[in-house]
C-alpha cells in the first residue's frame, strides 16, 4: 500500500504547496506527481482544491478535466475532515499517459459524525431536508470522476479517484 510513501512537498518554512510540481528524472516528463500533507483542519479542502487546480493547470489539462478534479478533491478532503478523526490528509495526483490519478489518503478510522445541526434537527421538514443535503460526497465523486477505489486499511484508508484525459 502507498501509505508509506507520503512525504509533505511544501516550501520550508511557508507551508505553502508549489503550484508547478516538478517532473521526475526520465524521458520527457511521461509521468507527473504532486503531493501534499496538511492537518485534517477545514483549511485543508481549500488549500488542496487549489494546489490540485494549480498542478492540473501546469500539467495544461483542460478546464472540464480541471473543473472535476477541483470538486473531487473538495469532497474527499472535507470527508477526511469531517468522518476520519485522522490528523492529517494528503493528496498526491500522478499524470500518466491517459490518466489522472487523485488519491487522497487519511490515517483515521471512518465514524459516522453526528453534527449539532443534525441533532437538533430530530423532527419534520428540518430533518427531512438535513437527510437530503448530506451523503451525497461519494456519488458526486464517481459522477465526475471515470473510475473510483476506496481502500481501508488498518492504517487509514486511501480513496483513488482517476480522470480519463482525451
Amino acid at each position: 500500500m502507498i501509505t508509506a510513501q507520503y512525504e509533505h512537498r511544501s516550501r520550508p518554512g511557508t507551508g505553502a504547496i508549489p503550484a508547478d510540481p516538478p517532473a521526475p528524472p526520465g524521458p520527457a516528463a511521461a509521468h507527473r506527481e504532486s503531493l501534499a500533507t496538511l492537518a485534517a483542519t477545514t483549511d485543508a479542502a481549500p488549500a488542496l482544491r487549489r494546489s490540485a487546480t494549480a498542478s492540473a493547470r501546469a500539467w495544461h489539462l483542460d478546464a472540464a478535466t480541471c473543473e472535476a478534479l477541483a470538486l473531487v478533491v473538495t469532497e474527499l478532503v472535507t470527508n477526511v475532515i469531517l468522518h476520519s478523526g485522522s490528523p492529517r490528509v494528503t493528496l498526491r495526483l500522478r499524470l500518466l499517459p491517459g490518466v489522472l490519478r487523485a488519491e487522497v489518503h487519511d490515517t483515521g478510522c471512518w465514524h459516522r459524525r453526528v453534527t449539532r445541526r443534525r441533532a437538533v434537527a430530530t423532527d419534520g421538514a428540518a430533518a427531512d431536508l438535513l437527510r437530503a443535503e448530506s451523503g451525497r460526497g461519494l456519488a458526486l465523486v464517481e459522477a465526475y470522476a471515470d473510475h473510483t477505489t476506496i481502500r481501508p486499511s488498518r492504517t487509514g484508508t486511501t480513496v483513488l479517484a482517476e480522470f480519463a484525459l482525451r
